[in-house]
């Protein structure tokens, strides 16, 4: 039997984690899919920490090393991280994001893909940015492609994101799947912990976190199926799995 396989597109270091922990900890712990990991930048632009525990020149090789581990920890089956930019995403040209989107996933052969929702939550313009090539390339693939469905990360406009309301969340009304998985919250935890050197982010979002808890890490993630290749497929209340239809 064929192993289900997601790919995970973002734009920084700690993405996958602020944004799909808990879905990436559920399906890999529960054998249910072999979860793949592609980041966009090296997250340079990012705070060093405070004190900081390296100089702005070492930040990138600091940032990758603490995505690994975190990768390790989540269960990620690989992580292809690329050279552009951090901030200055928005300024690389969409078809040249979405052709390497599509290198990726003719390389991985997932049956679903991840990003984040148009407005990126944040509102980051990297976030949007990938949100938009990830579409583009979604949009622009063949038939014979792999993928089966594209979802936007997002977070219901009812509920805080952690500690905090996001700049920007959906109606839960337009969220069409909520990935729930309670008995990951500490594995999150500890993946966000690896990300030391973005410690006051970390704890500004899921306060307690890097002390140690993990009771302020959400115990499900939110998305928005924005596209699909399923003729008739329609959803009744809300799905929760990824790979319903397929």
């Amino acid at each position: 039997m064929k192993k289900n396989k997601i790919l995970f597109v973002f734009a920084h270091p700690d993405d996958e984690t602020f944004a799909s922990g808990i879905t990436i900890s559920k399906y890999t712990q529960e054998n249910k899919a072999e979860c793949h990991l592609l980041c966009a930048t090296r997250g340079q632009a990012g705070k060093a920490g405070d004190p900081p525990l390296c100089t702005a020149e070492q930040l990138p090789a600091y940032r990758e090393q603490e995505l690994r581990e975190a990768a390790a920890i989540l269960g990620l089956a690989s992580v292809d991280i690329w050279d552009y930019e951090d901030k200055l995403l928005n300024t690389v040209p969409v078809q040249e994001l979405a052709d390497r989107i599509q290198q990726a996933i003719a390389t991985v052969e997932p049956a679903v893909l991840v990003t984040f929702a148009p407005h990126g939550i944040s509102g980051h313009p990297d976030h949007q940015a990938i949100s938009l090539a990830t579409t583009q390339a979604v949009q622009s693939l063949d038939a014979t492609t792999s993928v089966r469905k594209l979802y936007y990360a997002t977070r219901a406009s009812d509920g805080p994101f952690g500690a905090i309301q996001p700049p920007y969340s959906d109606p839960i009304e337009t969220i069409t799947t909520i990935i729930d998985g309670p008995a990951y919250k500490q594995q999150v935890a500890a993946a966000l912990r690896a990300h030391r050197t973005q410690h006051l982010s970390v704890e500004r979002v899921f306060p307690g976190v890097t002390s140690g808890g993990f009771e302020s890490v959400p115990p499900n993630n939110h998305y928005i199926l924005a596209w699909h290749s399923l003729p008739g497929y329609t959803i009744s209340g809300k799905e929760a799995d990824f790979f319903t239809g397929l």
